[in-house]
């Protein structure tokens, strides 16, 4: 572990509240030596095929894997140690959880940041019989941390039938791959007909859906879900080119029977652990 903070928050709980905070034998070490080597995260798979006699292996892509995990470790600054009571307390608000969770570690440069994922393996150390810390590996969702996801929306003239705008959309991601919108709500007006969403920086991709006079459709472009309030199978009048984004800047064309449109997307961030 190589932050500097003393405390966490889990699940939205701070550490404090069962007087637990950040260290443990190896902050002795780091301390003395001043070094310290930890898990960069955001490394590659290759995916390559050796051929006889080809000194050049073929390469077919690359997959950002694995994911981000690290070691932490914890203890009470308490004479009388971790008590077994306490122990059990800190064991169900930490460790056997059923779904990612959000760790955020209380230091200034990490405000923004949080890492989604599960704590796992833990470990006693007894000291005398005594409860003094406990450590874990921290094993994330995702080969990066994570800052809290953006939104842009957009509001269209109700009494206009066919809009024609462009907006420009600053993806912060450190994502290398694209990032695929989580939350994409379109809302159509009360003529209905087509929208369609080109992203001139994505070779002029274009986004195509057919709505209905007031249809909201909710898409999780990550997962490909398509979501309405008004049709059963939304996908009918869909091409299926979900939307995303490419690093940096995206110059969105938006054409069609528009209301209103809501674009949320996740910002990865690349930090050790």
């Amino acid at each position: 572990m190589a932050f500097s903070a003393k405390t966490f928050i889990f699940q939205d709980t701070p550490s404090e509240f069962l007087n637990l905070y950040l260290g443990g034998a190896e902050s002795v070490s780091i301390a003395k030596s001043g070094e310290v080597s930890t898990a960069g995260g955001s490394d590659v798979t290759l995916l390559t095929q050796k051929i006889y006699r080809r000194p050049i292996p073929l390469f077919y892509g690359a997959e950002q894997t694995p994911v981000l995990s690290f070691p932490l470790s914890m203890y009470s600054p308490s004479d009388d140690g971790i008590t077994p009571e306490s122990y059990s307390e800190i064991a169900t608000w930490l460790f056997g959880q059923m779904n990612y969770g959000k760790l955020r570690i209380c230091q200034n440069d990490m405000q923004d940041i949080y890492f989604n994922c599960f704590l796992t393996a833990p470990q006693i150390i007894r000291v005398g019989n005594i409860i003094r810390m406990v450590d874990t590996t921290v094993v994330c969702d995702s080969p990066w941390a994570w800052k809290e996801p953006r939104t842009y929306s957009y509001s269209y003239d109700t009494n206009v039938e066919t809009i024609s705008d462009t907006q420009s959309i600053n993806n912060e991601s450190a994502n290398n791959f694209y990032t695929f919108p989580t939350n994409l709500v379109i809302t159509a007006n009360i003529f209905g007909g087509s929208v369609d969403i080109m992203n001139t920086q994505d070779a002029n991709r274009e986004f195509i859906l057919t709505l209905l006079p007031n249809e909201i459709v909710t898409i999780n472009c990550d997962l490909q879900i398509i979501s309405s309030n008004l049709v059963t199978y939304p996908l009918a009048g869909f091409n299926k080119n979900f939307l995303r984004l490419i690093q940096g800047v995206n110059d969105l064309t938006i054409n069609g029977n528009v209301k209103s449109i809501s674009i949320t997307y996740p910002v990865a961030t690349k930090i050790s652990g």
